[in-house]
């Protein structure tokens, strides 16, 4: 109960107005009161509320903490600063993309210097830096922002978790002077794992030595993407990062080895029972090797259940291990509210409260002679059974391999794979002869068992399936869960209400038009994509958005979880107006993972870009549209229809697709990134339709023409898809002054985010609820 309580007040911190310390003092107040009298039960029953309000104001300090007289905030003005930093944390990805997180100061005129913490990403980078390093480099500060859609990934809350509320971004390493530095316990360390690193480098092959970095020490720099996806795939993730399972085997070996020597000394034996001292003195080093693998929140979490348990053993005190588990997550909490929000805690509480809850119960229906087999399958069906929601919500995709892989893999690599590793790294290392070799079979076992794990997901049953969940799967599912855990415990009665209510929200409509058109301009930068749906509910997808000069996957990070927060599974049609980075590029990860009936363009498929024509699905049917004006719904309350420029001659912009979709007194005209140009055209061959919302051509820009539409259309409303900032200033002032003058309301997914537009006979209604508010 204290738990929850301490997690809906820190929910509720983006929800409500800022409280600070206005709910700290009374929360914590109400805590105390309730510990010290915790013998009157009313008074006790007060400690939930306390709780709750601790959560809400420590939240909301993180999230926005009061501005100090020498914050580095203060600079994020647009002006450029020479930044001296210390280095506390470094990933490097398999591209040579650089993000470090920085301990930074800018001395201006001010007597003390600005200070405060921030998020560097370097574009190309040949090696990680290591923390304890001294850096100075000269960049622009700014604020970090969401794109602004249902179901995104929250980078600022994210960055604010690490006390972190500024960004800054160098295209290349080579713009970083590398400051005299003190070789701090911190620069040890990094020095300790950049060596163990290199050795592990220097002497296995690709995979061998990523795989074998990441499982040993927590190094996924440079890790390949295509392993990343194998690894996924087979359900075996857990095992890339240093967590719960991790330490739990590394303190299993160390118990074992110490308890091993202790039984040999009649001293010691006399002086403690071994399994009572020995967890306890295992612990600093079960922390060395912590800090050492970098120290991740869901390591943290096993090391604190490891040292409080151990304390608990030696003095002869018992507790649930579940109750233990939850206090130390309580601790957490208090001490960092955002970590709520962090998958690694998440994964590892969710799948650690499943196998302490549910296998147990399962243990005791098995028969004796078999129950000593059946530890192993349980825990993995209690873990991944806790936890599928958790990786469908963050990860987006659903493993069933990893029932079976499972089986294998976490022997294998806790019996031979991580204790091999271990000792024969430690024993090259120290130059100890024989770890060379210890390190060659812990890299192949390594690497057999993804090989097999890898079979085992390409089984017919057990492929892994791309899943963007919905408010109401997700409520479905967690009643599913809810249900098999009342089920163990034999409240059939429970059981059945929560079966009930996992159809009832299954059976709930998610994405219904009620008869109406709906337009959603998804927020995805520096590009477009746009969902339209019909009365009848047929959706098309016009363009898919795209970043040009970034690797960051617009279709899979953005899009799709956008698209199935809103209930939306499946696509009648994609239509691409033309083929730029920034209309295209987010449409491969659509066409593999959410393929639609159709595909729409005025192309031959031979002169698409590469990467679609490689990610069509063989079911998607490939429609290429002659110039002119096509119906492509035959509705007679729906008129959609797709206007096709002449694609042999002129600019690429001029040759976009334009959409037309109308029912009743209302319609939508999207106009691509049609210049002036190619708004003349289509002026001319435009036929008699209602427009009452326009999007605007070339995302706002002065060079299209758009008063002239605007005074033959006279639309309601406009709407324009642009990047917050952006170097080409659009939507232009002009333009917006043309809307302003003639009262249009514009809507700007730079600043309102994601705009989802319904028809109704007053006019077009924004539409907002709560899957627009709740990010997990």
């Amino acid at each position: 109960m204290s738990l929850v309580a301490l997690g809906c007040g820190i929910l509720l911190a983006d929800m409500v107005p800022q409280l600070g310390w206005y709910a700290i003092l009374p929360g914590g107040l109400l805590v105390l009161g309730g510990l010290l009298l915790s013998g009157r039960r009313p008074v006790a029953r007060l400690i939930p509320l306390g709780l709750a309000l601790l959560g809400l104001g420590l939240a909301q300090q993180q999230l926005r903490p009061p501005m100090r007289p020498n914050d580095l905030r203060q600079l994020a003005d647009g002006g450029k600063y020479r930044i001296e930093a210390t280095v506390v944390d470094c990933r490097l990805d398999e591209d040579g993309r650089a993000r470090l997180d920085l301990k930074a100061r800018v001395h201006g005129q001010s007597p003390a210097p600005r200070t405060g913490r921030l998020r560097l990403t370097v574009d190309h980078c040949e090696r990680p830096f290591l923390p304890g390093e001294h850096l100075a480099f000269t960049s622009k500060l700014k604020r970090p922002h969401r794109f602004g859609n249902p179901g995104e990934f929250n980078y600022p809350r994210h960055l604010a978790s690490r006390g972190i509320y500024l960004i800054a971004y160098l295209p290349k390493a080579e713009q970083i002077e590398i400051l005299p530095a003190s070789r701090n316990w911190r620069r040890q360390m990094a020095d300790a794992r950049a060596r163990a690193s290199n050795e592990i480098d220097r002497l296995l092959p690709r995979p061998q030595a990523p795989l074998l970095r990441a499982l040993l020490l927590g190094d996924r720099d440079r890790f390949p993407a295509e392993l990343r996806a194998r690894i996924a795939g087979a359900g075996l993730s857990h095992l890339l990062a240093i967590s719960g399972l991790h330490l739990g085997l590394v303190g299993g070996l160390l118990f074992a080895a110490a308890f091993f020597l202790w039984r040999r000394s009649e001293r010691l034996m006399l002086l403690q029972p071994p399994a009572r001292v020995l967890p306890l003195l295992i612990a600093p080093l079960l922390a060395l090797y912590t800090l050492l693998t970098g120290a991740a929140v869901s390591t943290l979490r096993a090391l604190l259940i490891w040292a409080l348990g151990s304390l608990l053993l030696a003095s002869s005190r018992r507790y649930r291990p579940v109750d233990l588990l939850w206090f130390v997550v309580l601790l957490m909490l208090l001490i960092n509210p955002l970590w709520l929000f962090e998958p690694g805690l998440q994964l590892s509480v969710a799948g650690a409260t499943g196998i302490l809850l549910l296998v147990p119960r399962w243990h005791r229906r098995i028969p004796g002679t078999w129950r000593k087999f059946a530890d192993l399958p349980l825990a993995t069906l209690a873990a991944n059974l806790a936890t599928f929601l958790l990786v469908g919500l963050h990860f987006h995709q659903f493993a069933p391999a990893g029932l079976v892989s499972n089986l294998f893999a976490i022997p294998v690599i806790g019996f031979f794979t991580l204790p091999a590793g271990l000792v024969g790294l430690g024993a090259r290392l120290a130059g100890i002869p024989g770890g060379e070799i210890l390190l060659h079979f812990s890299g192949w076992s390594a690497e057999r068992i993804v090989d097999l794990a890898d079979a085992v997901a390409g089984l017919p049953l057990f492929n892994p399936l791309d899943w963007f969940p919905d408010p109401l799967q997700l409520l479905a599912g967690a009643a599913f869960v809810l249900a098999i855990q009342a089920l163990s415990t034999a409240r059939f009665r429970r059981a059945t209400t929560c079966l009930l209510a996992a159809i009832t929200f299954l059976a709930l409509p998610t994405a219904g038009n009620n008869g109406h058109i709906r337009v959603t301009a998804v927020a995805v930068g520096q590009g477009e994509a746009i969902l339209l749906e019909t009365p009848t509910g047929k959706r098309y997808l016009v363009d898919g958005g795209g970043l040009r000069y970034s690797k960051f996957d617009i279709g899979s990070r953005l899009l799709l979880p956008t698209l199935g927060w809103l209930g939306i599974h499946s696509l009648d049609g994609v239509i691409l107006s033309h083929p730029h980075p920034d209309h295209y590029l987010g449409l491969e990860a659509v066409l593999r993972k959410m393929p639609p009936r159709q595909f729409i363009t005025g192309l031959p498929r031979n002169r698409l870009p590469g990467q679609l024509v490689e990610a069509f699905d063989p079911q998607t049917a490939y429609i290429q549209l002659e110039p002119g004006w096509h119906r492509l719904v035959a509705d007679p309350d729906t008129d959609l229809r797709v206007w096709v420029p002449r694609q042999q001659t002129g600019p690429v912009n001029d040759r976009s697709l334009v959409v037309y979709l109308g029912s009743g007194s209302q319609g939508v005209l999207l106009t691509g990134d049609l210049e002036r140009t190619g708004v003349a055209r289509l002026m001319r061959q435009l036929p008699d339709m209602q427009v009452t919302l326009l999007k605007l051509p070339h995302h706002g820009s002065r060079h299209s023409g758009t008063e002239h539409l605007l005074e033959r259309l006279r639309p309601a409303q406009a709407l324009v898809s642009a990047g917050r900032n952006n170097v080409y200033r659009f939507p232009a002032e002009a333009v917006i002054r043309a809307c302003r003058e003639r009262g249009i309301k514009l809507w700007r997914t730079d600043l309102d985010g994601c705009v989802r537009l319904v028809a109704t006979p007053e006019g077009w209604q924004r539409q907002q609820g709560f899957s627009f508010d709740i990010n997990l």
